[in-house]
């Protein structure tokens, strides 16, 4: 099994144990509130996972949401748990839609921003082509200023029916690198390291400005659970 492999079966095996399905829906409620878009116009969830935010956006009222990502496996998952989502394998730096299709993009918890500086800007941009004029992507991440008081952490647990689940992290200010170690009842040992970049707002408008949409809000203190930014694609003067 490959690394990418590796990743995305520890990935699935532990988000959806310890995601909630409850927790999916208040994300999708509060990135809907921000958004301010009508249900039957075309939105999409970028990096998508196995579809729990693609249920919850069903649930509340737009009935095919599009969803994104480069996992093949995730995807098979995504199309039992959100059935009447349309599903779409790509990279989130290279996505093959049409300038303007997308009336409101979603990235929940930064798949975005997974890899390098400069893929979190081909990415943001790539999102800002897809959407139309005045068309809002909401971002919601982890809060990196409670990252920073707290960079280390450490976390184990005896699963039933998966095993015993090890995660690590360090947080350097910028980027969150996660170890997940899984040791399955049968013998197998899974590992895979996750590097998690984080922007706080002023950095967040830099990086959206670059794309060419405008950061409209981001409400944090140290003791916000979340980050959520609304940004916006601007309009033609």
């Amino acid at each position: 099994m490959d690394r990418d492999a590796v990743a995305d079966r520890i990935f699935l095996e532990t988000t959806r144990r310890f995601a909630p399905p409850r927790l999916a829906q208040e994300d999708v409620r509060a990135a809907l509130e921000l958004a301010q878009v009508e249900p039957g116009k075309p939105v999409a969830d970028l990096g998508c996972g196995y579809g729990r935010h693609l249920r919850a956006l069903i649930e509340q009222g737009h009935a095919h949401p599009l969803g994104i990502d480069r996992s093949a496996l995730l995807l098979t998952e995504a199309r039992g748990h959100a059935p009447a989502a349309r599903l779409l394998q790509a990279d989130l730096r290279r996505l093959p839609l049409h300038a303007g299709a997308i009336a409101a993009a979603f990235c929940f918890y930064s798949s975005m921003f997974l890899g390098s500086d400069h893929d979190a800007r081909a990415a943001l941009k790539e999102a800002a082509r897809i959407l139309k004029k005045g068309g809002a992507l909401v971002l919601t991440t982890d809060n990196p200023l409670r990252l920073a008081r707290s960079p280390r952490s450490r976390f184990e647990e005896d699963v039933p029916g998966l095993g015993r689940i090890v995660e690590e992290s360090a947080f350097d200010g910028t980027v969150d690198r996660v170890t997940k170690t899984l040791a399955t009842p049968g013998g197998e040992s899974l590992s895979a390291t996750f590097c998690i970049r984080y922007y706080a707002p002023p950095a967040l408008a830099e990086l959206a400005r670059g794309a060419g949409l405008a950061l409209r809000s981001a409400e944090l203190t140290h003791d916000s659970p979340q980050l959520i930014a609304l940004l916006e694609k601007e309009k033609a003067p």
